[in-house]
């Protein structure tokens, strides 16, 4: 019993990296949802996986994916590993 539970979360813990480092292939965020424009005006880092690397644009605030970054360092960190 005890090395079903292990094993269950030994594939938890594989399945979690896997989906953390899929936000890399998401397409860049953007800034609304393509029918609305947010006003904030926030820095941001995006990955683009066809040029592998990652790219700055400026995010209104609302809308997006989880394909955004606070500083190049993260978003190098994260999708360049």
């Amino acid at each position: 019993m005890k090395f079903f539970l292990l094993l269950a979360v030994l594939a938890v813990l594989v399945a979690n990296s896997l989906a953390l480092k899929n936000v890399c292939g998401l397409e860049h965020s953007r800034n609304g949802d393509g029918r609305i424009s947010c006003e904030a005006y926030i820095p941001s880092w995006s990955f683009d996986s066809k040029a592998k690397e990652c790219v700055k644009f400026i995010y209104g605030g609302c809308g997006g994916n989880d394909n955004r970054f606070s500083s190049k360092e993260d978003c190098e960190a994260k999708c360049l590993e």
